[in-house]
C-alpha cells in the first residue's frame, strides 16, 4: 500500500475532502433521482454532513496510521453505496429506509473488519519486534 500516504500527512484530508464531495454526490443521485424523492434542501443538507462525517472519520483513522482501516472503510462505503442504488429500484415505500440502513450497515461492517485487520497487523508485527 505505497500509494496512500504516510501517518501525519495532510494528503489525508485531501482523501477526505475529495471523498465526502464524492459521497455526497453519490447519495444525492440515489435519494433523489433513483428513489424519487423531491429535493429539499434539509435533506440534501444531512446526506452531505453525513457523508462529511463519515469520511472525516474515516480519514482521521488513515492520518492516525490506520491504513488498512481506511481502505477497508472505504470499501465498505462504497459497498454501502452500491448496496443502497440496488434497494432503490423496486420503489413500494420503504426503499428508502431500508436503502439507508443497508449504507450505513456496510460502512460499520468495513469499519469493524479493519478494525480486526489493524489489531490482527499490530499483533504480528509486535511479536516479530520480540
Amino acid at each position: 500500500m505505497r500509494w496512500l500516504p504516510a501517518a501525519r500527512s495532510g494528503q489525508w484530508w485531501v482523501y477526505a475532502g475529495v471523498s465526502s464531495l464524492v459521497v455526497s454526490i453519490l447519495l444525492w443521485l440515489i435519494r433523489f433521482a433513483l428513489l424519487g424523492q423531491t429535493f429539499t434542501g434539509v435533506h440534501a443538507f444531512r446526506f452531505m454532513l453525513l457523508a462529511v462525517i463519515l469520511s472525516f472519520l474515516i480519514g482521521f483513522a488513515g492520518w492516525l496510521g490506520a491504513r488498512r482501516l481506511w481502505l477497508l472503510s472505504t470499501l465498505g462505503m462504497a459497498a454501502g453505496l452500491i448496496m443502497m442504488a440496488s434497494y432503490a429500484r423496486n420503489r413500494t415505500g420503504w426503499e428508502d429506509l431500508i436503502s439507508l440502513f443497508a449504507f450505513l450497515e456496510a460502512v460499520v461492517a468495513g469499519f469493524a473488519v479493519g478494525l480486526v485487520v489493524e489489531a490482527v497487523y499490530w499483533i504480528v508485527r509486535s511479536a516479530k519486534k520480540k
